[in-house]
């Protein structure tokens, strides 16, 4: 580090030992600032963030304005919040119940239907059958193991849609190789949280929140689409015929037809399992690699910043905070 850089994050230490957990965070994310490779100072941030949570301090920072949606604006100044299609691939009927439910929920007043494909041959063969089957204008594909949280997760969703085809909960703004995160640091972004024996554990990519554009790919676990724009582009299942790279592909072609992705950390997810790149990923790679034969970038580095929660409520107030500490000057 620079002597500038020891500076903040020594005052950062300090501040954290008295409480002072606001001046800590933003004393900590300055020497992140300072030095893009200071891996450590990220993760003082979330670590901080996270230990004024569980301490039940008082809101930290300010969370940006959340503008109703402009999607479907009235006459007499409501805002009609455009209906949806949920598509999910499942098998797991307690999986499924819990997904509805929640769902549901998170849905209440907005007209939508939830297509839910139990014989899938494989996800981008069941997401594009449902995506056929699909009549609302917004399409949102998920895992059928992921919870969201907050009151509004849609109407955070809409946001994103207002000037970009695509969003979801994490991406990269770089595509050089077989993965969403391969080209690593600084280009990923997004945060999305799982299970941790009988907490949760945060997985962040960046300190950037709210509305994120640019991205050239968007991870699989829950991403919607202009319904218009996921038909244009359509899933590979010729060459897809397994359980691998349905997004990357589906997210990357997107963005080389010049449709518009973003990541949006106003959607607190948890997911209940996390992708496995096992012998039959490299198989699937391997088609990938074929289909994409100038993806030959050597991997970046790649990691999340993780910092445990005891609560639900606790995570949606991370995503709360991250989101008003991105608005910070």
């Amino acid at each position: 580090m620079s002597v500038r850089d020891v500076t903040h994050y020594n005052m950062g230490i300090a501040l954290r030992r008295e409480r002072r957990w606001r001046e800590a965070a933003l004393e900590f994310r300055a020497a992140a600032r300072a030095d893009a490779s200071d891996f450590d100072a990220v993760q003082n941030v979330v670590v901080t963030l996270a230990q004024a949570i569980e301490a039940g301090a008082p809101q930290l920072f300010s969370s940006p304005p959340s503008s109703p949606s402009l999607l479907g604006q009235g006459r007499g100044g409501g805002s009609l919040r455009p209906a949806c299609s949920i598509i999910v691939c499942s098998i797991d009927p307690a999986r499924e119940q819990a997904m509805r439910d929640n769902f549901t929920r998170a849905l209440a007043g907005r007209e939508h239907e939830l297509i839910v494909i139990h014989d899938a041959r494989s996800l981008c063969e069941g997401y594009q059958r449902g995506l056929d089957a699909s009549r609302h204008p917004v399409v949102v594909f998920a895992h059928d193991d992921v919870e969201l949280l907050g009151d509004a997760p849609f109407d955070a969703l809409d946001r994103a849609l207002e000037r970009h085809d695509l969003a979801g909960l994490a991406g990269s703004r770089v595509v050089n190789g077989p993965a969403v995160t391969w080209a690593g640091h600084p280009h990923l972004h997004g945060c999305v949280t799982y299970p941790a024996a009988q907490e949760w554990e945060i997985a962040l990519f960046s300190l950037e929140g709210g509305i994120l554009g640019g991205m050239q790919a968007l991870d699989g676990v829950l991403f919607a689409v202009k319904r218009d724009a996921a038909k244009a582009i359509g899933f590979d299942a010729a060459t897809f015929d397994g359980f691998h790279f349905y997004d990357l592909d589906f997210t990357y072609r997107a963005h080389l037809a010049g449709l518009k992705l973003a990541v949006t950390t106003e959607v607190a997810a948890i997911h209940a399992s996390a992708g496995q790149f096992d012998a039959e990923w490299q198989r699937y790679r391997e088609r990938f690699l074929r289909k994409f034969p100038r993806l030959t970038a050597p991997a970046g580095a790649h990691h999340s910043y993780g910092a445990r929660l005891s609560s639900r409520d606790n995570v949606r107030r991370f995503h709360d905070e991250l989101n008003g500490l991105a608005a910070q000057a």
